[in-house]
This record gives structure tokens, sequence and C-alpha cells, in this order.
């Protein structure tokens, strides 16, 4: 049985952890639990060094992108056999990490039902190979547009389509999530999943969907989450994010690029995407100024070492995964502070009223 490297890691701060409480409140010496702090605060203050450097490096790679680099490198990645279709991309991952891409949809799915009742027509923005477009159109009826930078993924989307015989109802156009094909005031609900983050300018996105939604109109976002556990035991870090959920000043700055692994300073790729991780506060404040009114936050995937235990023992058995994380993470997310430290930060908001981005977009699209 191969152990994952995460969990090795993990393992070892879980035993780290183990001697520094046995110490405490049993053995009395001293000298392991001064020893456990060590290594953590170690452990700790690297990873914000780390997180400075990566971001000092990365800054001047990311303000000198554009539209073409980002369309650039999704091609690129969607021309390879292993990422050419929805399936693929969930299947190179980890066998957790896989069960997860698979329920992160599913949730995004559940808010619809719950916050979309009533909507006639949906966009389904950045929508991928129409995972959620199809979805949407087979189980709620609704008119259905995907709109889509990447003409190779949206070749797959209307071949799903397609397949599952949707020929009404449903659509597929090429276009910038930033600046859309579409009238004012067009759609009912929006769908934003997992886009945001691939944006050079976020707020023009959500100005665009506030632009595009009709008054009291739904947005449905996902988007990775600043406040993520990395399934870390080490106290410095846990505390880190617990405080980032009060203020997110405590958090380290974050490199906002992302390409077949994690921007690090140490080993660089050729080429880079956009992919910024987002606190709650920071994406709360976006939706303000664009005008929205949040009515439901909350997270999803929140990563914790059991789950890392469950992985290596169900042996790539995506059921048998789901049958022991889902009834964790279902208690997990009922419970005040640890609901809002998942990976992914999951939202609903409405469109409220007007905004100077909007405005703005309004006369330049004229």
């Amino acid at each position: 049985m191969k152990i994952p490297k995460r969990l090795k890691k993990r393992s070892l701060e879980f035993l780290v952890s183990a001697a520094f409480f046995l110490d405490l409140f049993w053995w009395h010496t001293w000298t392991v639990f001064l020893a456990a702090v060590v290594y953590f605060a170690g452990g700790y203050f690297w990873y914000r060094r780390e997180a400075m450097v990566n971001f000092r490096i990365s800054e001047p790679i990311r303000t000198g992108m554009n539209l073409k680099d980002v369309k650039a490198i999704e091609k690129k990645y969607t021309m390879r056999e292993d990422f050419n279709t929805f399936e693929k991309r969930a299947f190179v991952r980890s066998p957790l990490d896989r069960y997860f891409y698979y329920a992160r949809y599913e949730r995004v799915q559940k808010l619809l039902h719950q916050y979309a009742q009533g909507a006639k027509s949906v966009l389904d923005m950045g929508c991928g190979f129409g995972e959620n477009t199809i979805h949407i159109c087979q189980n709620l009826k609704y008119l259905t547009i995907g709109l889509e930078l990447d003409s190779l993924k949206l070749k797959e989307a209307r071949r799903r389509a397609k397949k599952a015989s949707l020929t009404k109802n449903i659509a597929f156009l090429t276009g910038d999530v930033s600046r859309p094909p579409f009238r004012a005031s067009s759609f009912d609900c929006i769908l934003l999943t997992e886009v945001l983050e691939h944006l050079i300018d976020p707020s023009e996105g959500l100005a665009a969907c506030h632009y595009l939604l009709s008054y009291g109109g739904i947005l449905v976002l996902s988007t990775p989450s600043r406040h993520n556990l990395s399934y870390s035991l080490n106290p410095f870090l846990i505390l880190e994010r617990g405080l980032s959920l009060v203020s997110n000043r405590v958090l380290p700055p974050y490199h906002n690029l992302h390409a077949q692994f994690e921007f690090n300073w140490k080993k660089p790729e050729p080429e880079y995407g956009m992919h910024y991780n987002f606190s709650w506060q920071e994406l709360e404040d976006l939706l303000q100024k664009t005008g929205f009114q949040s009515i439901w936050r909350g997270s999803f995937e929140i990563e914790i070492f059991v789950f890392l235990l469950i992985e290596l023992l169900a042996q790539d058995n995506l059921d048998r995964i789901k049958k022991y994380v889902a009834p964790i993470e279902t208690i997990m997310e009922k419970m005040p502070l640890v609901k809002h430290v998942g990976q992914h930060l999951l939202w609903v908001a409405r469109k409220g009223g007007g905004s100077e981005k909007e405005s703005h977009m309004r006369t330049s699209t004229s």
C-alpha cells in the first residue's frame, strides 16, 4: 500500500502533536514539549517565508499577463490527452480530491435547486465542459446558456449535450466572461463556479454578472478560499486560519498563479495561468462594491487529517470515501467557524441595485 506524500507529512505532524500533549499532561519532561513547539514554529515561519517569496517573484509575471496569455494556457491544458474531458480532469486527481471534485458540483447544484426556483433563464459563466449547464437543462428545465473562453471545452460540452439528447433550451457560446455578448438584464440566474479566480480583473467579471442579471436575480458562486486548513495539524497555522475569519490581515500574501502545479519559486514552470485565492472578506467586499447583496455563504472541502487516513484505507474506492467523508463533512458544515475553513468558498448573492462598475460597463458596451 503506497502512502501518499502529503499523508506522510501530516502523519509526522500528528506524531509530534501526540508527543506534545503527552509531555504536557503526562511525562512533564518539558524537553519534548519545547522540541514540538520549535518544530511547529519553524514549520510555520518557513511557510510564511515561502509565501512571501512566491508572491514577490510571481507579481511581475501576473501583472504582465493579458487575456491572450490566459486563453493560451487554458487551450494548452485542454489539448492534453489526460485533461480534455470532464471525466479525465477528475481522474488525474488523487482519490480524495476526485471525490471532492465531483461533490463540488453536487453542492453547487443543490444551491441552484434551493435558490434559483422560478428562474426562467440561466447563464453558466465559464461553463467548462458543461457539467452544470447540462444538469440545469435536464433537471430544472430552464433555458440555459453556457459561456466559455476555451472553444475546445465547448466542443466537448456540445458533444455531451447531444449525447444526453438535449437539443432544446440549451446553447453554448464562446466568449470572455468579463465582456459577455448579451444584453442587460438577460438572465434570472448566473452560475459562476471556479471561474472568478482565473480572471485578470475579478471585479470586471462580477460587474458583468450584475449587468446581465435581472433585478433580484441570483448569482451562485464558488471560488478557492484562503482560509483552508490544508490538512495541517500545525497549531500556529490552525490559529492563523481561525483568526483570518475575523481579519484576513493575518494571512500571508498569495502568489495568484497556477499551472500544472502551485507556483513555487524554486521550480518555476514555463508558463502560468491566473489563479487567485480569496478570503471571505475580499469576496464580500467585491460583491458589495459591484452591487450584490449576499444572502448565503459557506465553504466546501474542509481539509482535515482524518480524511487522508480514510483515503488510504479506502484504496481508490470513491463510494467508500464518500460513505465516511460525507457524514463528517455534514457535521462540520454546521459548526460555527469550522464551516468557513473549506478549500472553496460557496456563495449566493442577489442583484440589489446599480453600481459604478455596471454603469461604466453599460456605457462601454452601448
